[in-house]
C-alpha cells in the first residue's frame, strides 16, 4: 500500500498506470489469493484423512500377516540327570602273562602236526608228534660201515653225551621257568584272595604250574633215556670185538616210541617253526604258545596324574573303532617317574573273555578319576553369543490345551564339562525340559516351532 500511495503521488507513475491499465492484474491476483484461501484447509483436511485411513488399514493388516507364518519344525532334546565321569585316556600295549617257545625235548623226525598258526589250545592239548627212532637208528645201523671201528663208536658216544647236556641244561631252564611260575602263581593268588582278579584266572595260573611240572617230569624221563644210550656205548668201547652184531646195544623201548609235544597251558599258536618230515634235536625251537586270557595292559600315564593312582581303579578298553571292549583293574603302578618319558608305568588286568584282543596289540586305555551325577544336554543345543552360552527351550503357550503351541525361548546357560558329546549343565536349566538342538540359525527368541517328528 505504500508503494502504491507513492505511485498515486507521482504524476509521471500515475500517467503510467492509466495508459496500461492496471486494475485488471490486481484484481486477477486478489481472485487466486482468495482460491488458495479456500483450497488450503481442505487439501489438508484430505491429506491427513488419506495419511490416517493408511495408517490404519497397515495396522489392522499386521496381525494377519503374522497368523500366517508357519512354525519351524526343530528336533527337541530332553534334559536329563546322568553320570559325569571325569577320566583320562592314554595309549596302551597288551601284553601276554605267558608266552613260551615250545622246544622238540627229543631227537628225531617230525610225523605230525596237530595245530596251526592262530589255533586256540588247551593246557596239555597235542601239538606235535616226533618219531624218536633216530637214536636206535644212529647205534644200531649197518654193521658193515658205521659200528665196525673204535673210533666211530667214540664219535656216538661223544654226541650221546652232547646230548644229554643239552636236555640237563634244558632242565635248569625249566626249573627257572618252575620258579617263575610259582612266583607268579602266588601273586595271583594274592590278588585274587584281594578281589582284584578273578578267581577263574588264578586257576589258570595254577594249572599253569602244574603244566610246567608235568613237562619237567616228562623231561626227566628222557634224560635217564639218554642215560642209558650214554652207558650202553660206553659199554660197548669196553667189549673186544665191538664189531660183533651181538655186542651192539639194543634200543631201549622208549627209543623206539613216537613222543607227542604237549601244551603247557591254555593259548593261542602264534608261529609254528617245523614241517613234517623235518629232523629236530632236544633244542629245536619248533613252535610258540601265547597266552591272551588274561591280557596286561601296560598304561603310561603322565606324571602329573602319578598322585591320584592308586590300586584297584578302574580301567576301560576301547578299540580303533571307539567301542568299549571291557573293562580291567590296576594292580601295579611303578614307584619311579620314567625320565626319558615323564611318565609313570601303570598295569591293569584285562580279563579279555571274547578274545577280542591279542597280546602285542595297541588300545586306548581311559582311566577314570571319579564320577559324579548331573544334567546333560547335547553339544549341538548350544550357541554363544559374546562368549556366553545359550540354548533356546521349548515352552508350552498354553499348558491346558490339548495340544499347546511350542515357543523358542532363549536362555543363558553355565555349563560344566564335557562328556562324550554332551554338555554338564550347571546353571540355567531343569530336568525333564526340552532344549531345541536343531535350526538354531534359523530360529529367534519368542518364535513359534513345533517337534519334529521322528
Amino acid at each position: 500500500m505504500i508503494s502504491y500511495q507513492k505511485a498515486m503521488k507521482n504524476p509521471e507513475s500515475e500517467t503510467k498506470l492509466q495508459g496500461n491499465n492496471p486494475e485488471k492484474p490486481a484484481r486477477s491476483r486478489r481472485l487466486w489469493q482468495r482460491l488458495l484461501l479456500i483450497l488450503l484447509p481442505v487439501t489438508l483436511t484430505v491429506g491427513g484423512v488419506a495419511i490416517l485411513w493408511y495408517l490404519l488399514a497397515h495396522k489392522n493388516n499386521s496381525p494377519s500377516t503374522t497368523t500366517v507364518q508357519p512354525a519351524v519344525s526343530v528336533k527337541l532334546a530332553e534334559v536329563k540327570a546322568g553320570e559325569i565321569k571325569e577320566s583320562s585316556e592314554f595309549i596302551a600295549s597288551l601284553q601276554s602273562l605267558r608266552s613260551v617257545s615250545i622246544q622238540a625235548n627229543t631227537q628225531g623226525k617230525v610225523s605230525q602236526i596237530f595245530v596251526k598258526v592262530g589255533s586256540q589250545v588247551a593246557a596239555q592239548a597235542p601239538l606235535f608228534q616226533i618219531n624218536s627212532n633216530n637214536q636206535a637208528i644212529e647205534i644200531s645201523s649197518t654193521n658193515n660201515s658205521t659200528f665196525d671201528t673204535l673210533q666211530t663208536t667214540q664219535q656216538q658216544l661223544q654226541n650221546a653225551n652232547t646230548q644229554l647236556q643239552v636236555l640237563e641244561n634244558q632242565r635248569l631252564s625249566l626249573l627257572e621257568n618252575i620258579k617263575l611260575n610259582q612266583e607268579k602263581y602266588q601273586k595271583y593268588a594274592n590278588l585274587a584272595a584281594q578281589g582284584a582278579m578273578s578267581r577263574q584266572a588264578k586257576d589258570e595260573y595254577e594249572q599253569q604250574l602244574i603244566a610246567a611240572k608235568t613237562n619237567l617230569n616228562n623231561l626227566d624221563t628222557q634224560i635217564k633215556t639218554q642215560q642209558v644210550t650214554v652207558s650202553n656205548l660206553e659199554k660197548m668201547l669196553q667189549q673186544p670185538q665191538i664189531n660183533s652184531p651181538n655186542k651192539i646195544p639194543q634200543p631201549t623201548p622208549q627209543q623206539l616210541q613216537d613222543v607227542k609235544i604237549n601244551a603247557p597251558f591254555a593259548g593261542t599258536v602264534t608261529n609254528i617253526s617245523v614241517k613234517v618230515g623235518d629232523l629236530v634235536n632236544p633244542a629245536t625251537r619248533i613252535a610258540i604258545v601265547t597266552q591272551n586270557q588274561p591280557l596286561e595292559v601296560d598304561i603310561p600315564v603322565s606324571f602329573e596324574k602319578k598322585t591320584q593312582l592308586r590300586k584297584g581303579m578302574p580301567v576301560e578298553l576301547i578299540n580303533a573303532q571307539s567301542q568299549n571292549i571291557g573293562t580291567g583293574k590296576v594292580f601295579f603302578i611303578a614307584p619311579e617317574v620314567n625320565q626319558d618319558t615323564r611318565t609313570v608305568l601303570v598295569k591293569a588286568l584285562f580279563d579279555n573273555e571274547q578274545g577280542k584282543m591279542r597280546a602285542g596289540e595297541f588300545a586306548r586305555a581311559r582311566i577314570n578319576w571319579n564320577q559324579d551325577y548331573g544334567l546333560l544336554i547335547p553339544t549341538e543345543a548350544v550357541f554363544r553369543i559374546a562368549g556366553e552360552a545359550f540354548v533356546y527351550v521349548a515352552e508350552k503357550l498354553n499348558s491346558t490345551a490339548p495340544s499347546p503351541q511350542l515357543v523358542a525361548k532363549q536362555k543363558q546357560v553355565k555349563l560344566g564339562k564335557t562328556i562324550d558329546n554332551q554338555y554338564q549343565v550347571i546353571e540355567g536349566l531343569q530336568p525333564g525340559e526340552k532344549v531345541i538342538v536343531s535350526k538354531l540359525l534359523n530360529i529367534r527368541d519368542g518364535e513359534i516351532v513345533m517337534a519334529q517328528q521322528e
